[in-house]
């Protein structure tokens, strides 16, 4: 895929990047740049420390195919 270098430039976009194509119902096609996340899973287990959750007792509904 080729980005014209005013793009480049003005996004600072660089060879080797990652991005993710996704393509829009419509057809369109989006482009993102790919970055890794701000915060680890781990940070985020950490967080939940002490968090109580409810146990749903109610039994699975069951389905027929």
């Amino acid at each position: 895929m080729v980005i014209p270098r005013p793009v480049r430039q003005r996004l600072e976009i660089h060879a080797g990047d990652d991005f993710l194509l996704l393509e829009l119902a419509n057809g369109d096609i989006l482009l993102r740049r790919a970055r890794p996340p701000r915060r680890s899973l781990a940070w985020h287990l950490r967080q939940m420390r002490g968090l109580k959750l409810e146990r749903n007792r109610q039994p699975v509904r069951r389905m027929a195919w």
